[in-house]
C-alpha cells in the first residue's frame, strides 16, 4: 500500500485532489494533506509517503524549499510532483535539478494528472522491487561469505598444502579478506567441549546449540581482547579452530591467555567444560595443516591429564603453580619431606599405590626392592643437602630389612608415609626455615621483576623444585608467586606512571611486559582503568 501527501495552501485544490483524484487506482490507499511546507516536512517524516504533490509557491515555506529540506535524510527518498502556474517555470526547473519526478500546470488537468502519477506510481513499483532485490542479494552475500571462509579455511587446515592450488587460494584469501595469512606467521588451537560423544548420544540437538554457543563465545572473546587478525571456523568434527596472527614472539603467550579466557567462559555461559589443544610454535600458510593435525594430537592429551584447560605441546605435566607435589619426582619428593607438613606427606602418600602400580612389577621381592631403591634415593639426597641426622642413609640394610616385613601394599604404604614422616623430623633439624627461602625468592623478584622471571628460574636460583616454591610462597605471602610478580610490576608501572617523560610503551617494557596492548589489559585489570586514564586521574597531561 502507497501513502501520499498533497501539499497546497488553498484548500479548494487541496481538498479536490483528495476527493476526487482516483488515487486507489494507482494502489495509493492513503492521502495525507498540509496546508503549508513546515507541516508537510514534520509529516513527511513522520509517515513517509511514497508519493509527495505540492504547490510551488506558499505562504511560509514553499514547496521547493520543503522538498530541500528532506534532501539531507539519506533514508528517504520519496517521488515528487510540483504544481505551477506558467509564470513559476522558473522555479519549476530548480525543481527538476533536485529531483522532482514531474510537474503540471495550473489549472490541473485531470487525465494528464492521472497521466503523471501512473508513471510516478510504476516507477515506486520498479524502485520498490529493485531495492528488495538489493536486499536480498546482499543478504545472501551476508549469509555467503562466513560459509565461504569457513569451507576455504578448512579445506587449508584439513589437506596438505598443494603449491598448485597456491595462485586460487590466494585470490580466495583475497577476496574473502583473509588476505593476512599470506604476510604473518599464526598461530592455532583448536577449542571443542568436554565428553561431547556422550552429549550428542543424549540429544544431537544439544551438541549443535553447545557448538554454536562455543563459537559465539570464541569469536566474541576474540573481538575483545586479540588486537590483531584472527581466523574461526569449525572443522569437519565440530570442533573450533582458532587461527591468530603471530608477528611477534610475546604474541603467543597472550594467545594462550586468550585460550584460558575462552574456557572460562564456555564455562560460565555455555555451561561445559572445555579444552584447548595449542601448537605453541608459529608457523606459515603452508605449515597450517602440519598445525592443525599437532594440536589436534595435544589435544587429545586430555584424556591423561585433564580436560577444562589449555594443553600445549610444550608444557609440564601439571602447571607448577597449581600441581601437588609428586612423590615419582625424587627432587619434589626430597622437598616434600623438608619442608612439608607430616599432614603435607600423609597427602602426598595417596599417590603411593598408582606410583608403584606404574611401575608394572608384579612379584612381592621386586615390588619391595623398587619401594626400598626409591626411598633410599630419597635418603641419599636428603644426606647430600646436608641432613646428617640418625637415619638409615649410613645402614641400608635396615631399611631393607624393615620392608622386607610387609607384604601388601597398603601395609607396605603405611611403614613408608611413617618412615617419611621421620626422615622429615631429621630434617627439620638441619634444614633452614622456610621464611629464609621465601625471603630469598622475594629478593630476586624484586630485584630482576623488568627481566623474564618464571617460577622455575627463581626455584633453581634458592634450591627449591617450582611446586614447594609456589607452596611455600602461597602459604607465606597469602598469594601465589604470578600473583606477587604481577602486583609488584604493576606498582613500579603506576610509581613510573607519575613521570610524564615515559612513554606508555616504555613503561610496559620497563616493568616486564614486552606487548604495550597486553601490559594495558592487565593494568585495568588490577587498577581498574587503563595506564593513560590513570595519569588522567593524577591530574598529569598525557603524552
Amino acid at each position: 500500500m502507497l501513502t501520499a501527501l498533497i501539499v497546497d495552501d488553498e484548500y479548494e485544490i487541496r481538498e479536490g485532489l483528495r476527493k476526487r483524484f482516483p488515487w486507489s487506482e494507482f494502489g495509493i490507499r492513503q492521502v495525507l494533506v498540509a496546508d503549508d511546507g513546515d507541516i508537510a516536512l514534520q509529516m513527511a517524516l513522520q509517515h513517509r509517503p511514497e508519493l509527495i504533490v505540492t504547490d510551488v509557491k506558499m505562504n511560509r515555506m514553499s514547496g521547493l524549499g520543503f522538498l530541500r529540506e528532506l534532501q539531507p535524510f539519506a533514508d528517504y527518498r520519496p517521488e515528487s510532483i510540483v504544481i505551477s502556474g506558467y509564470d513559476d517555470f522558473e522555479l519549476v526547473k530548480q525543481a527538476l535539478k533536485i529531483g522532482v519526478s514531474d510537474y503540471i500546470l495550473k489549472p490541473i488537468n485531470m487525465n494528464e494528472l492521472k497521466d503523471i502519477v501512473g508513471k510516478t506510481a510504476e516507477t515506486i513499483a520498479r524502485r520498490r522491487a529493485e531495492r528488495l532485490h538489493e536486499e536480498q542479494l546482499y543478504s545472501q552475500v551476508r549469509f555467503a561469505i562466513p560459509k565461504m571462509r569457513e569451507e576455504l579455511l578448512r579445506e587449508m587446515f584439513e589437506k596438505e598444502y598443494d603449491s598448485y592450488w597456491e595462485i586460487r587460494r590466494r585470490h580466495r584469501l583475497q577476496s574473502l579478506d583473509l588476505e593476512w595469512m599470506v604476510k604473518l606467521p599464526m598461530l592455532l588451537l583448536i577449542i571443542e567441549a568436554d565428553d561431547m560423544k556422550a552429549i550428542g548420544n543424549r540429544q544431537a540437538h544439544d551438541k549443535e546449540l553447545i557448538n554454536f554457543g562455543i563459537g559465539n563465545v570464541v569469536h566474541q572473546t576474540l573481538e575483545e581482547e586479540f588486537p590483531y587478525p584472527f581466523a574461526l571456523s569449525p572443522d569437519s568434527l565440530g570442533r573450533w579452530v582458532v587461527m591468530l596472527a603471530c608477528s611477534r614472539p610475546e604474541h603467543g603467550e597472550l594467545a594462550k591467555g586468550l585460550a584460558e579466557l575462552c574456557i572460562q567462559r564456555i564455562n560460565r555461559f555455555v555451561k561445559v567444560h572445555a579444552s584447548a589443544g595449542m601448537r605453541e610454535a608459529p608457523g606459515t600458510i603452508e605449515q597450517l595443516h602440519e598445525m592443525f593435525d599437532e594440536a589436534s594430537s595435544v589435544l587429545e592429551k586430555k584424556a591423561a591429564y585433564g580436560g577444562n584447560r589449555l594443553l600445549t605441546d610444550q608444557w609440564p605435566d601439571e602447571d607448577a603453580e597449581n600441581k601437588q607435589p609428586s612423590l615419582k619426582d625424587p627432587d619434589e619428593a626430597l622437598d616434600l619431606v623438608r619442608y612439608g607438613t607430616d599432614e603435607d606427606i600423609a597427602a602426598a602418600m595417596d599417590q603411593f599405590v598408582d606410583m608403584v602400580r606404574s611401575w608394572k612389577l608384579v612379584q612381592l621381592k621386586d615390588v619391595q626392592q623398587g619401594i626400598f631403591e626409591w626411598l633410599y634415593e630419597i635418603v641419599r639426597r636428603a644426606a647430600s643437602a646436608g641432613v646428617a641426622g640418625k637415619m638409615l642413609s649410613s645402614n641400608p640394610i635396615a631399611l631393607w630389612e624393615q620392608l622386607e616385613q610387609y607384604d601388601t601394599l597398603q601395609s607396605l604404604k603405611e611403614q613408608v608415609e611413617h618412615f617419611l614422616i621421620e626422615l622429615a623430623a631429621e630434617c627439620r633439624k638441619f634444614a633452614c626455615g622456610t621464611s629464609q627461602i621465601v625471603t630469598e625468592a622475594e629478593k630476586i623478584i624484586r630485584r630482576d621483576y623488568a627481566e623474564g622471571l618464571t617460577l622455575q628460574s627463581v626455584a633453581s636460583a634458592v634450591h627449591v623444585t617450582p611446586v614447594w616454591l609456589s607452596k611455600l610462597f602461597k602459604k607465606e605471602k597469602r598469594m601465589t608467586f604470578l600473583e606477587y610478580l604481577t602486583a609488584l610490576r604493576i606498582e613500579k608501572a603506576k610509581e613510573m606512571l607519575g613521570d610524564v617523560s615515559y612513554k606508555v610503551y616504555q613503561i610496559s617494557y620497563q616493568v616486564g611486559y614486552k606487548d604495550p596492548v597486553h601490559f594495558s589489559k592487565l593494568f585495568k585489570k588490577h587498577v581498574g582503568c587503563t595506564p593513560k586514564e590513570f595519569r588522567k586521574q593524577q591530574g598529569i597531561a598525557d603524552e
